[in-house]
């Protein structure tokens, strides 16, 4: 016995991908939806639209009954008046109130059953997933999908819920049965009085057992939906890769874009007023005209090969040079390009300024 257990000892795990380790990112989950593939359970939706019905018919079962009283009252009378060329419309004419109760029960369930289902898929229009694909109509993969785990899954949720449906109707009726057989001895405002209170009963039951089912059924649909979307790593790299972009790209740009500033930083160093270095290591360009900004500004700045490249602009263009490692330092580490000095060093640039302004006269 030991040996065929140990035999019979089947791995679920092999039915499943093994590298797909990787919960789904927000981006698989919205190409998922936008190809209409959304987590859906029917037996919610079927639970819900079943007591949705149940309480249209609670409210209108008072009057269902007593036109269903008078219909039957009507044919057991064997009234053969209304028979001849417009029968049917008489009829019709006859009992449109029974008619509209019973299209009301017949509309309440097919409105329910659209509202539920956009509230369970918030209201999804996914045109890809009505596109023509050959791919649906594949009978290889159409018999892959019968023979599918989920298929047997499905079946046998159905067999439960069919056995829970009959078990729960059958204890009912058998709990009445000798009032159910008394029922041609009874006026028929009793009987009418009695079968809606089992109606009821019933309602009231088998829509409890459906709803429970259903949520079970919701919270199963949704585990294998996203189960089903699970990621490689490799995957879930790549799809970095085409959100942020390939890295030897984005350093590309980055290259590209820094290439960019400096030529435009270097076109304004001819035009800086002084140029204060560290002496080698840093270089910092400051602009100051007293009829365009109220404040000095700092058109270029950089350390080593780039305060190298100001230093030798400043000096092809005439521009002084000052040594004063200190405001060098500061003015880098603080200051943004095209941006104006703080107001702590406002007095120690202006002694700069003024100093070679004496010397340039």
């Amino acid at each position: 016995m030991d040996k065929f257990l140990i035999k019979s000892n089947i791995n679920l795990q092999l039915f499943a991908d093994p590298s797909k380790t990787e919960e789904p990112t927000p981006r698989r989950l919205q190409q998922a939806r936008e190809e209409g593939n959304v987590p859906v359970s029917k037996e919610l939706l079927t639970a819900f639209s079943f007591l949705g019905v149940s309480a249209v018919f609670f409210v209108m079962a008072t009057y269902l009954f007593e036109n269903l009283k008078s219909a039957f009252i009507r044919y057991l009378s064997l009234d053969t008046e209304f028979i001849d060329e417009n029968a049917l419309l008489s009829v019709i004419l006859q009992q449109q109130n029974l008619f509209i109760i019973i299209s009301v029960f017949l509309l309440s369930a097919a409105i329910l059953s659209l509202i539920l289902g956009m509230l369970q898929t918030k209201f999804l229009f996914a045109p890809k997933s009505v596109k023509f694909d050959l791919g649906k109509i594949n009978p290889l993969k159409g018999l892959k999908r019968i023979f599918s785990l989920k298929t047997l899954f499905e079946l046998l949720k159905s067999i439960i819920k069919l056995f829970l449906v009959g078990y729960i109707s059958y204890s009912i009726i058998t709990s009445h049965w000798n009032d159910i057989i008394s029922l041609p001895y009874k006026d028929s405002s009793a009987a009418l009085a009695f079968l809606y209170s089992i109606v009821i009963e019933i309602f009231f039951k088998l829509g409890l057992l459906m709803l429970l089912l259903g949520l079970f059924d919701y919270w199963y649909q949704r585990r294998e939906y996203k189960k089903n979307l699970r990621m490689t790593k490799q995957e879930v790299k790549q799809e970095m890769k085409d959100i942020e972009g390939d890295p030897q790209i984005k350093s590309a740009r980055m290259r590209r874009l820094r290439q960019i500033v400096m030529q435009n930083m270097m076109k304004e160093v001819p035009k800086a007023t002084v140029v204060v270095t560290n002496p080698t290591h840093y270089a910092v360009a400051i602009k100051y005209d007293e009829n365009e900004t109220s404040a000095p500004i700092v058109v270029a700045k950089g350390h080593d090969e780039i305060a190298f490249r100001i230093r030798e602009i400043a000096r092809e263009n005439h521009v002084p040079i000052l040594r004063n490692p200190p405001v060098a330092r500061q003015l880098y580490e603080r200051v943004e390009i095209n941006e104006e000095i703080p107001e702590d060093m406002y007095q120690i640039v202006a002694k700069i300024l003024a100093s070679v302004m004496k010397t340039t006269r």
